[in-house]
């Protein structure tokens, strides 16, 4: 499956606006959320194939939207990746990818470099070089 769409969820607008440049420079549709609500709300809306959350935002947390879009639509499985500068240990980790089905679990501060190369070990035909489209 092409990735069309993401949905960037970060409190954080520096990053939400660094990390949708790299995209939409690729030819990717970027979708922005700043808090959990938002987040949740665009994802079943629009329905990206790959979802980048914030673990920890205001109103939802990164882990609180997967599990409310998971009940809301038990048949859409995005790719979900969580971004965190908070729950770094080995430990969380593990839970996210066990109990939430997390694909890729990235420490911030994340470079762009290291975005591109987590989308591409699920969506090979995204690479480190922007569309010329």
């Amino acid at each position: 499956m092409a990735l069309k769409q993401v949905l960037i969820a970060d409190d954080s607008r520096i990053f939400r606006i660094l990390m949708s440049e790299v995209l939409l420079e690729r030819g990717i549709e970027v979708f922005e959320a700043a808090n959990g609500r938002e987040a949740l709300a665009l994802l079943l809306d629009k329905r990206p194939q790959l979802a980048i959350l914030d673990g920890l935002m205001p109103l939802l947390s990164g882990f609180d939207v997967i599990q409310q879009a998971r009940l809301a639509a038990p048949n859409y499985k995005p790719v979900i990746f969580i971004v965190t500068a908070v729950y770094k240990s080995r430990g969380y980790e593990a839970d996210a990818r066990r109990q939430y089905q997390v694909e890729e679990y990235l420490q911030k501060p994340l470079e762009p470099e290291d975005l591109l190369a987590a989308i591409a070990r699920h969506f090979p035909e995204v690479s480190g070089s922007p569309s010329k489209a």
